[in-house]
């Protein structure tokens, strides 16, 4: 039989064995977290994601030392369902896009957090509702502090709305109010929504900002994928390219230097460690159009529209579109304090609906019991890639319905059935319906259903 030291022993290791791979619980340090999500940034917009020209290197370095999931995707083709998907982890599609407003009486990120004992803040876009709809205030959902646009909070003064580089300068004052919270709250575990507007159009770099990039010349044979080469030879015929790539490059560095800043600021308050930072965008990279006739039209009324350039990398398409250049997104997890550096997950399927039970666990909040779409994919934050099983679902329009399961992509677009094989064909350029019956069945029935019981505005 075994003594008492023994059976402490026994008790001690069967307890250790039981905690290895869980995400940190209450009883645990939690983490601070800052979510930075930038607006329209396109999967291959960053130095580390393959830019040949953009200059990112806070945003490499933060990527390169933590982990980058390689198969992120956003809850919706544009900026208000995704940032929805990502607050209240669940799809879009089911009420949003009918309301526009996400209610304060069900689970988000914040509340859930809040109720946890997190000091929340949220500033940056909001686009979850505003006064055309008479919406609840940021501080409705769990909140303590906010400067938002698009929303029924602060938010900008009319007159600073009036300087012709205002949405330039929006960006080092969300840091500004960023760093001032974390200052105020670093002995307690605080959360924060940085949710920035670059790379959205229009752009206008300030002189200091563009002159950074005043030497750079485009070749288009630069940029690896044909996809994107196609794209910018249409730029070029309808304004100058190397001015519109000069003037994107210009706000990606610019949003780059500033989040420098942010973690620099961490660094000298010795919180690296104890922060897990994640980095995203809302959708694939602009212009918002669903075919080439209508940017054209656009570019003649907003010739300023010109300058959104951004690259989807080797996927098809752009924002508002649910091929994956409009979903899918860069995905980077910074926590020297819990993951190793230089991890690239190229497994786990990652959607922004999983954003809510994610954190919690990781925050060691209750995950909410009401209905989520999204899972609890912490042990992928934490270098550990998951075998997504669940299917992802996507319809922003209701002539446009999609999923994802597993390695493969269906489409419905205005009757049409669309098959692909993301292992195989990424740019999503070969239709394989023909070739696969039996999975064309599945997905056009599970697809139905899904229409079935989806909402969208008129």
């Amino acid at each position: 039989m075994l003594g008492i030291r023994g059976c402490l022993s026994v008790l001690l290791l069967l307890a250790a064995a039981a905690t290895v791979g869980k995400p940190p619980m209450a009883s645990e340090s939690r983490p601070n977290i800052i979510f930075i999500l930038a607006d329209d940034l396109g999967y291959g917009d960053l130095g580390v994601t393959g830019h040949p020209y953009a200059m990112s290197p806070n945003l490499d370095k933060l990527a390169n030392q933590g982990i980058r999931i390689s198969q992120a995707y956003t809850s919706g083709g544009w900026c208000s369902p995704s940032r929805y998907g990502l607050m209240s982890g669940v799809f879009p599609a089911r009420e949003f896009l009918v309301t526009h407003v996400i209610p304060a009486d069900k689970p988000s990120v914040t509340s859930v957090l809040k109720e946890a004992g997190y000091k929340t803040a949220h500033f940056g876009k909001w686009h979850m509702g505003d006064k055309k709809v008479d919406a609840p205030p940021p501080s409705a959902y769990g909140i303590d502090e906010s400067f938002t646009t698009q929303s029924t909070g602060p938010t900008w003064p009319a007159e600073a709305r009036k300087d012709p580089h205002y949405r330039e300068k929006t960006t080092p004052h969300y840091i500004n109010l960023a760093i001032d919270f974390i200052k105020r709250n670093k002995d307690a575990p605080f959360y924060i929504n940085l949710w920035l507007y670059p790379t959205h159009s229009y752009i206008n770099p300030t002189p200091e900002q563009l002159a950074v990039y005043k030497d750079l010349k485009v070749d288009i044979n630069d940029f690896e994928h044909p996809l994107q080469r196609e794209f910018l030879e249409f730029v070029s015929q309808h304004g100058d390219l190397q001015d519109a790539m000069r003037a994107y490059c210009a706000d990606v560095t610019a949003m780059d230097t500033e989040i420098g800043r942010l973690m620099q600021v961490l660094a000298d308050l010795s919180l690296e460690e104890e922060t897990l930072v994640i980095f995203s965008s809302d959708n694939g990279p602009g212009p918002l159009s669903s075919n080439w006739n209508s940017i054209i039209e656009r570019y003649k009324e907003r010739p300023t529209l010109l300058n959104n350039v951004g690259s989807a990398g080797a996927f098809r398409s752009r924002k508002s579109s649910l091929y994956d250049g409009g979903v899918r997104a860069p995905l980077f997890i910074h926590w020297p304090g819990k993951i190793k550096a230089e991890q690239v997950d190229e497994k786990t399927v990652f959607s922004g609906v999983d954003f809510l039970p994610t954190i919690a666990a990781l925050a060691g909040a209750d995950i909410p019991k009401t209905h989520l779409d999204g899972q609890d994919l912490s042990k992928a934050f934490l270098g550990n890639p998951v075998e997504r099983d669940s299917i992802l679902y996507w319809s922003d329009k209701p002539w446009w319905v999609s999923l994802r399961d597993k390695q493969w992509k269906a489409h419905i677009i205005r009757n049409e059935f669309l098959l692909f094989d993301l292992n195989k064909d990424p740019s999503e350029s070969d239709n394989l319906a023909s070739k696969y019956p039996e999975k064309v069945e599945k997905y056009r029935k599970l697809l139905k259903d899904w229409s079935k019981l989806i909402h969208h505005s008129k």
